[in-house]
C-alpha cells in the first residue's frame, strides 16, 4: 500500500474529498467499498508496523460510521494475520445491513470477530494493549464530541500505548483543525485518498503526529480535476 510521507500536502476541504469518492463511484466506476478496503488495508498495514512486539495485543476503536467501517475492515485483515484484535464499538448495534460500514463489521463478525460494546464504566484497566487504533470519528464532525465517543477519546489519551488514526485524530475539525471539544492525541495518522485541511492548521495539526498519505485507488485524473 502506497504511502507518501514527504510533506508539504495538498490540501483538500472536507466537500472536495466527499466529492471525489463520490465521483470515484459515480464516474469511474470504484465503488465506495473498494475505497473503504483499501483504506482498511492501509491501516493493517500501518498497525503492523506500529506494533512493539510481534505478539502484542492491538484494541481498535470503531465509530458507526464511515470512519469505523475502515476499522473494522483493518481488525479482519489483522484477524487473518492471527494477530490478538480486540475491537470496542460504538454505535456497532445501529449499524444497518448493506451500509458501508454495516458491511465491514458484518465481514468482521463472519470471519470469526467479536464486537465489545464500549461503555462509560470501562476504565484503562479494562482496555489495555500494546496498540490502540482510533476508528472513531472522521472528517464528517460538525459538533462538539460528547458522551460514549468524548470518554472513549479520554481513555485513548490516558493509555500509555501509541495511538494510530485512521483519517484524522477523532475530535479534530476536518477543514478548521479545531479540537472539537477533546480529541485524540495520535502518535501516527493515516490520511485516506487525500490530505484534509487540518493536518496544517493548529491546534488540530499538533494532534497527528506523524502524518501520511495512505493510497485508496483515487484516479489521479480525478484528483487533479478537483477543485
Amino acid at each position: 500500500m502506497e504511502k507518501k510521507t514527504a510533506p508539504p500536502f495538498t490540501l483538500y476541504t472536507v466537500a472536495q474529498v466527499q466529492e471525489a469518492e463520490k465521483r470515484a463511484e459515480t464516474e469511474f466506476g470504484i465503488p465506495l467499498a473498494d475505497l473503504m478496503e483499501k483504506a482498511g488495508q492501509g491501516l493493517a498495514c500501518a498497525a503492523l508496523e506500529m506494533l512493539p512486539a510481534p505478539d502484542a495485543s492491538i484494541g481498535i476503536f470503531c465509530g458507526s460510521g464511515n470512519n469505523g467501517g475502515d476499522g473494522y475492515v483493518c481488525a479482519t485483515r489483522l484477524m487473518s494475520q492471527g494477530k490478538n484484535v480486540t475491537v470496542w464499538g460504538i454505535g456497532h448495534d445501529k449499524l444497518t445491513a448493506g451500509s458501508l460500514a454495516g458491511n465491514a463489521a458484518g465481514a468482521y463478525i463472519a470471519a470469526g470477530g467479536s464486537i465489545r460494546p464500549f461503555s462509560l464504566e470501562l476504565t484503562p484497566e479494562d482496555i489495555r494493549c500494546g496498540l490502540i487504533v482510533d476508528s472513531l470519528l472522521g472528517t464528517g464532525l460538525t459538533r462538539p464530541v460528547s458522551g460514549l465517543y468524548s470518554h472513549a477519546i479520554e481513555l485513548i489519551n490516558s493509555m500509555p500505548s501509541p495511538v494510530l488514526s485512521c483519517d484524522l485524530p477523532s475530535g479534530v475539525g476536518g477543514d478548521d483543525g479545531q479540537i472539537m471539544g477533546v480529541a485524540v492525541n495520535a502518535d501516527r495518522t493515516l490520511m485516506m485518498g487525500l490530505a484534509k485541511s487540518a493536518c496544517a492548521l493548529p491546534p488540530g495539526r499538533d494532534c497527528l503526529g506523524q502524518a501520511e498519505i495512505c493510497d485508496i485507488g483515487l484516479p489521479s485524473e480525478l484528483v487533479a480535476g478537483i477543485i
